[in-house]
């Protein structure tokens, strides 16, 4: 039987165990290769994640929905600043009313940018993306919660039932609503549908 051995620092060595080796290295490379594009896509991945929270926080503060939350605005608390619309304009009617259902329709976008956020969270708790979206919608929800109402109660005064068809497109914003209130970043207080008035709401309409 012939032994094949190799010399390494002045001493044979068994090719076979060379061959070990070399094999345990090339996994131990492997494995760390392996780790590496698991971080990278992980880094990635929340990267992506912020990116689209930051996108659908642009949905309030960028383009059509400025002018949107204008009109929203002087429905909400115009009264206070000289802004008050005359809803026997049809012309102001009926962009008071389109703004009303693009604002829904603007939340109703968000949450289903942040459910689609939600399920895609890696599973554990304080997902950081989640948390940096909640925080800074909080207050665009809370301040809705009572803008909304308002704005609703003002367009029916023009309906001849004295109602706004909205059942289905408001609840893309009482969805948001109550998921920040689950959290405990928007108080429980706006679960009617209704502000809570003075001392609670966060708009100018009390002050």
């Amino acid at each position: 039987m012939i032994i094949r051995k190799a010399w390494v620092d002045g001493g044979p060595m068994d090719v076979d165990a060379w061959s070990a080796i070399s094999s345990v290295a090339s996994a131990a490379l492997a494995l760390a290769a392996v780790a590496i594009a698991v971080r990278t896509h992980q880094t990635e991945h929340r990267r992506s994640r912020f990116e689209t929270a930051r996108s659908l926080l642009q949905e309030l503060n960028s383009g059509e929905t400025v002018a949107v939350r204008h009109d929203m605005a002087r429905l909400h608390y115009g009264h206070q600043h000289d802004m008050t619309p005359d809803l026997s304009d049809a012309d102001q009617l009926r962009s008071h009313f389109a703004s009303y259902y693009t604002m829904l329709w603007c939340f109703e976008r968000i949450e289903a940018g942040r459910t689609s956020l939600v399920a895609g969270s890696p599973g554990r708790s304080g997902d950081p993306v989640i948390e940096y979206l909640d925080s800074r919608l909080a207050w665009h929800v809370a301040e809705f919660a009572c803008a909304i109402p308002t704005a609703r109660a003002q367009l029916a005064t023009t309906a001849p039932d004295r109602t706004v068809k909205d059942r289905d497109s408001i609840k893309g914003f009482l969805r948001p609503l109550s998921a920040l209130q689950d959290r405990g970043v928007v108080d429980e207080v706006f679960a009617s549908g209704t502000c809570p008035g003075s001392g609670v709401c966060p708009c100018e309409c009390h002050r």
